[in-house]
């Protein structure tokens, strides 16, 4: 007996036609023209379809739903449930309804579509409505449908305590999606879904090079969220649908006490992922994939240990019908390379995969299909025993026994060290050059050990060439001393540092020294550090030894080492001393050397010196109220303005130091005032008035001034009203004067304060 869906169903499928539009194509999202054949939708009775004139700027906060209103609403009880066919559609069951003020409040409480609507008629073709653009960190861009990344951590912290880095170094991620089917048909106030097919063809592609680094054995795997984007609203037949794409991207590596896997990954996967139901079958998930194949190159990693290296990326997608998730679909592609211990690493297996799963993510669509829906993992691509790695160049390497000796010493040369990717040693072909002058002293040879004497002393530079079956060579050199054929011992010295000042401590090391006979612990030293014949370390079993040089110079250190049997060896190295560093004269010029808080100062440090180090090299900084807190990062630029934003006296203060770190200071004091204000100017008369005979008395005592005492003040007279000043500024504030002809006259004083600002005042005398 066919099984009998809810309404749910349908809508709940109709989620799923969003699933299928979010393909990753960068076009605009637009709503397209459906090809439907659509019957209205019908609600329940119960149903109040809110009117979008009168309730506006809807929100959705976990259970409440707020709404602004324009008008007075419709009744509304608790039972009822309520629909917004908005572009933001909402729908639930009201438990309670509140109106505070100019907004209404509907606590809802979820409910399955059936009790909305009671029957719909849809059938559909979906192949427009993708997402047109991404925002990604700065460690990416999209380019078209690629993601690009390069230094991308996808694991930089700890793991099981020790440290774990595992970095996608570089490469792409390249992800389209499109719709290949939509097919919904159902009807009837119980509605069945005669069949529901909704078809995801995919395109998913990954290039790249992964780092794993750690100390420590590892079985290790986690993932990153490289991007979450929501799309949308589409409008379909009425009802807004939007979607949000998740793109994970993941590793998983196993390595056995092993410090760097490096592996290049490329890998290809299309096909169809498909979730379908008919009325006498089942929910099922489908994926048919038409182009599969990965390639995996190791090209740094371990030698003696199993390991593998994954790394893979997954795109779920999640439609939202009303606001309500309902199902999420996962298609997940990976690419591999395993190694084991007991194949050669050309023999590696490389694999790719694809899984597709669908998942409940919400309310709406529940109890009508499982909680997880997947294909299964499918294997598509092997290769084993194809010599897929490139043939690669062996690996030359020998040791020399003794590393130093004499004429008569035969020297041991063994190449076991030898290795090679792909074949034994056994194969590998050598010949040597024992003197470094590009002719080889012997032919091609399987032997692995060859022995030769020098027949005069030197150091001699001995190549090692190898090749393998196939043509490819490489080469490693090595330097053997050899001394006039003797037991005498070998001198060797090191100093650190190499060059320095009289202020440095020079270390000596002569643990380097060798003796055919004796061990080097049997081994004295001594020490004639200035080379004046003198040795300033007699004898001793010490072969390390520090000095300090108290006059700079060049100087010929001398080291000899004497053996059991009383024979000495002897070297020298050349010691160059300079003068203890003097540290730079600092020294600055600030313009204005005073100013208001207005005043920008321009402060210049040119003038500093050093005896060792250019002017140009020099770094300053600065300390504006020498409190002890540089405001100023050191730099090489030595001028720099400042304005100082309240008044008082600042002591400021400069640093210079040279390419050593040595440093010295210098300060100056710089006076900072508020803006200068104009003076006040007033005077008095006496007597007042008078006659022709009279000598009157004129007293700008009476003038003042916010920022100069009055000795600072200057003056002048106009004594008839004219414009033009009778005498000249002066500081002196009181002169009397005689008018030798009656009438009324206008008395004119100027004062004028040291910032140049000026004020005038008058006053009528009268003269009879």
């Amino acid at each position: 007996m066919p099984r009998k869906l809810s309404y749910s169903h349908y809508l709940s499928g109709l989620l799923l036609v969003m699933l299928l539009i979010i393909g990753c194509e960068r076009e605009p999202v637009e709503d397209y023209e459906s090809e439907a054949v659509t019957n209205s939708s019908a609600f329940q009775d119960n149903v109040v379809k809110l009117d979008t004139l009168v309730f506006t700027n809807p929100l959705r906060t976990n259970n409440l739903i707020k709404f602004d209103l324009i008008g007075e609403p419709p009744a509304i009880k608790a039972g009822d449930i309520v629909y917004y066919p908005g572009i933001d559609g909402m729908f639930g069951k009201v438990i309670t309804a509140t109106r505070i003020g100019s907004r209404m409040v509907f606590n809802v409480e979820s409910c399955q579509l059936d009790k909305v609507f009671k029957s719909v008629s849809f059938l559909d073709t979906v192949n427009s409505g993708t997402l047109y653009s991404r925002t990604r960190t700065e460690l990416s861009e999209w380019n078209s449908d690629t993601l690009k990344l390069s230094g991308f951590d996808l694991f930089n912290n700890f793991w099981n305590s020790k440290p774990l880095q595992v970095q996608f170094t570089s490469g792409k991620i390249y992800s389209k999606s499109t719709i290949g089917e939509l097919l919904l048909v159902g009807q009837g106030t119980d509605p069945w879904f005669d069949r529901c097919r909704l078809d995801f063809n995919y395109s998913l592609e990954i290039d790249g090079e992964l780092t794993i680094k750690t100390s420590i054995p590892t079985d290790a795997q986690d993932s990153l969220l490289i991007e979450k984007s929501m799309f949308g609203p589409f409008i379909i037949n009425g009802f807004p649908i939007t979607y949000q794409v998740e793109t994970w991207m993941g590793f998983h590596a196993v390595t056995t006490g092993d410090t760097l896997l490096s592996l290049s990954f490329s890998g290809v996967s299309t096909g169809n992922l498909a979730l379908s139901y008919n009325y006498w079958g089942k929910w099922s998930l489908n994926q048919d994939n038409n182009i599969q194949n990965a390639e995996v190159r190791l090209f740094n990693g371990p030698r003696l240990s199993d390991y593998s290296g994954s790394i893979y990326i997954s795109q779920i997608v999640t439609p939202y019908f009303c606001g309500e998730p309902a199902v999420s679909l996962i298609n997940h592609f990976a690419v591999n390379m395993s190694y084991d211990l007991s194949v050669p690493a050309w023999q590696s297996i490389q694999t790719c995969n694809t899984v597709g799963s669908a998942f409940r993510s919400g309310q709406t669509w529940q109890g009508y299909i499982p909680d997880l829906l997947t294909t299964g993992e499918t294997k598509l691509y092997e290769e084993s025993q194809n010599g897929l790695l490139d043939n690669q160049p062996p690996k030359a390497s020998f040791t020399v026994d003794p590393p130093a000796g004499f004429t008569d010493t035969n020297f041991k040369f063994d190449a076991s060290a030898t290795t090679d990717l792909e074949g034994p040693v056994a194969s590998l072909m050598m010949r040597w050059d024992f003197d470094g002058d590009n002719h080889f002293d012997t032919e091609y040879s399987t032997e692995r050990i060859i022995y030769n004497k020098f027949s005069a002393p030197g150091e001699y530079l001995v190549v090692l060439e190898v090749m393998d079956p196939e043509g490819l060579k490489s080469r490693t050199t090595k330097t053997v001393v050899v001394n006039l054929s003797s037991s005498a011992p070998v001198a060797f010295f090191t100093v650190t540092p190499e060059s320095g000042r009289i202020s440095d401590a020079f270390v000596f090391d002569a643990s380097g020294c060798y003796d055919i006979e004796d061990g080097i612990t049997k081994l004295k030293v001594r020490w004639d550090f200035d080379g004046d014949g003198i040795w300033d370390l007699n004898w001793t079993n010490n072969k390390a030894a520090v000095f300090v040089y108290a006059v700079p110079g060049t100087y010929i250190a001398r080291l000899e080492v004497i053996d059991t049997q009383g024979l000495i060896g002897s070297t020298t190295r050349i010691i160059v001393v300079a003068a203890a560093n003097i540290k730079p004269t600092a020294v600055f010029t600030v313009a204005p050397d005073k100013g208001t808080i207005e005043t920008l100062f321009n402060f210049d440090a040119s003038g500093c010196t050093d005896p060792e180090d250019s002017q140009e090299s020099l770094r300053v900084r600065w300390d504006w109220e020498n409190d002890g807190i540089y405001d100023t990062e050191y730099r090489t630029l030595k001028t720099i303005q400042h304005r100082f934003t309240v008044a008082g006296q600042y002591t400021v203060v400069m640093e210079v130091i040279d390419t050593e770190g040595y440093g010295s200071t210098f300060t100056k004091e710089i006076v900072v005032s508020n803006p200068n204000t104009p003076p006040e100017a007033e005077f008095s008369i006496n007597p007042e008035p008078g006659s022709i005979t009279t000598e009157f008395t004129f007293d700008a005592s009476l003038c003042s001034d916010t920022e100069d005492s009055m000795d600072q003040l200057e003056v002048r007279w106009d004594w008839d009203n004219d414009n033009r000043y009778d005498t000249e500024y002066t500081t002196d504030k009181v002169i009397k004067r005689i008018f030798s002809v009656a009438g009324t006259y206008i008395i004119k004083v100027q004062v004028r304060d040291s910032g140049g600002l000026t004020a005038i005042k008058a006053h009528l005398l009268i003269i009879q």
